[in-house]
């Protein structure tokens, strides 16, 4: 028999011994929450929003990634929303917000065997609540981040997310099933029923067929990035050499120049000053022999340069290919790919 009256819950067994508590179960038995609701979701939508930029900066700068493959909608969309989560949680439950719980709240005596039974029912129930928002986290972590990222990255999202998310709302569903009057935590309390052991043995075993299938394709598709990037690199650096070449072309405008006796702008500093130190100083016919020189100089550096352009825009066309190709393999991880053609 139970009787609540004042805020004590007696207890009463069969064998007519009475025990006595101050826990109200079932109750929001925490301080009134001395803050308001507007307040705690949007402390947590703010704080979780900073740790999603603190981890986006620190991703950033020390991995040396591009912006594309780090994981903005998991830090910056994901994080504030269980922030804001969290917040409705503690002004919802306002026990769980110190990290140590004030003295007496934990039961000093033992519970009598009722109150001690609806108080673990209580907390598995809210344990399993906290493991299956966990599980469903990972996904939907996992789900922002391959809209984001795609196939290369998708297990290195999925495997830490399905071992941390799911822990993590197990110790906050434990942290909230706990109310004043309920017995100190330890180690000794935990019970492994048939239920339980099922339900870590699926965990475990969805753990297992999801990670194993998405790290084979995921490395895959990691490959074929690696190597799509590695292309684009090659892409840029001969795009820049085809610009280096173009603008050498000028040198045979240069050349003309010198051989019409005038410095063009475009010469080397040192060559304008030897050039400028012949004025007076040497005849005529030594003074077209040096600007002639230059000059060959110049047109031999313009035919080098019109060459490069060709073979460079070649092999610019061939990693754009490339570039291309592995794109498209590592979106498509499970599909054949060609080998790579000869370089031209």
């Amino acid at each position: 028999m139970i009787n609540r009256s004042r805020g004590i819950l007696k207890m009463k067994t069969r064998e007519g011994v009475v025990f006595e508590t101050t826990g109200l179960l079932g109750q929001n038995t925490g301080s009134t929450p001395n803050r308001s609701w507007w307040s705690c979701t949007l402390t947590g939508l703010v704080m979780g929003g900073m740790l999603g930029a603190v981890s986006v900066g620190v991703e950033y700068l020390l991995r040396g990634r591009d912006l594309h493959e780090v994981a903005l909608p998991t830090y910056l969309l994901l994080y504030p929303l269980i922030g804001f989560g969290l917040g409705g949680l503690y002004y919802r439950h306002p026990h769980i917000r110190p990290w140590v719980r004030p003295p007496g709240f934990f039961a000093v005596e033992p519970l009598p065997p009722e109150e001690a039974e609806a108080r673990g029912q209580r907390s598995r129930r809210f344990m399993g609540i906290g493991f299956g928002a966990g599980i469903a986290t990972s996904f939907l972590a996992t789900a922002f981040d391959f809209v984001w990222r795609g196939w290369p990255f998708l297990a290195e999202t999925l495997i830490p997310a399905l071992l941390w998310w799911p822990y993590l709302g197990l110790l906050i569903g434990y942290s909230v099933s706990l109310q004043p009057g309920a017995p100190k935590p330890s180690i000794r309390n935990i019970r492994f029923r048939m239920r339980t052991l099922m339900i870590l043995v699926a965990y475990v075993a969805l753990l297992f067929g999801f990670g194993t299938q998405s790290a084979r394709y995921s490395g895959m598709a990691r490959i074929y990035h690696e190597k799509g990037r590695s292309a684009r690199t090659m892409v840029d650096f001969f795009q820049s050499q085809v610009e280096k070449s173009r603008a050498d072309l000028k040198r045979t405008d240069a050349a003309k120049e010198l051989r019409a006796g005038r410095i063009p702008d475009r010469l080397l500093p040192s060559q304008k000053e030897f050039l400028k130190g012949l004025e007076g100083k040497s005849t005529e016919e030594y003074r077209q022999y040096r600007y002639g020189l230059i000059a060959d100089g110049e047109d031999r550096q313009a035919r080098l340069a019109a060459g490069n352009v060709v073979q460079c825009g070649v092999r610019v066309d061939y990693y754009k290919r490339l570039a291309a190709k592995y794109a498209k393999a590592a979106r498509e991880p499970w599909m054949p790919v060609e080998p790579d053609p000869p370089m031209p």
